[in-house]
């Protein structure tokens, strides 16, 4: 499902927690809402469509791929 993106950013500034397996539809809906956005991003966080999880989804060379918990 694609989901409305969050600006707020007090929300935006909190910390996330871990990503489970329990949250793959959060990486689903997150892997869409980047794919409607396309022309305007590569790359978004969980907590963009206002979900505190550690997930983020990008697109590189032609394709989409979702982390759980990277780290740097």
């Amino acid at each position: 499902m694609i989901r409305e993106l969050m600006h707020d950013p007090l929300f935006l500034a909190k910390k996330a927690t871990d990503a489970t397996e329990d949250d793959i539809e959060i990486a689903r809906d997150l892997l869409e809402t980047l794919e409607a956005h396309e022309e305007e991003c590569v790359g978004m966080a969980a907590n963009m469509i206002g979900e505190l999880k550690r997930i983020i989804a990008y697109h590189v060379e032609g394709e989409y791929c979702v982390m759980f918990n990277p780290e740097i």
